[in-house]
This record gives C-alpha cells, sequence and structure tokens, in this order.
C-alpha cells in the first residue's frame, strides 16, 4: 500500500551545497529539515515568536 500523507509535498531547490550544510546543522540540533522549515514557516507567518533551534556557530 503506497504512503499517505496529510499534506501533499512541496518543492524548492536550494544551492546543495547549502542543503548538505543545513541538513548537518539540523542533525545537529537533532531535528530535521522538515521539521525545521515548518517551524521557520511558522515564525515567517506570525504563527509563532520562536525560531528554530540552530547549532552554535563554527570556529
Amino acid at each position: 500500500m503506497p504512503s499517505v500523507h496529510k499534506n501533499p509535498a512541496k518543492t524548492f531547490r536550494p544551492d546543495p551545497d547549502l542543503y548538505e550544510r543545513a541538513k548537518g546543522a539540523v542533525a545537529e540540533v537533532g531535528s530535521d529539515m522538515n521539521g525545521h522549515l515548518v517551524a521557520f514557516l511558522r515564525w515567517l507567518t506570525h504563527e509563532t515568536d520562536e525560531l528554530p533551534q540552530r547549532p552554535p556557530r563554527p570556529e
């Protein structure tokens, strides 16, 4: 049986290097790309005032 999701998938086309760095960053804070993008969209649309967590700046 095929997978059925509540919401249809959306597509975006980030720079491949940026996407790889972002995948590492969300993994570092124990999250995933989808969770972080949804959290950012909620902040952007004023649904919340909390931005998603990000890892410390690399030295």
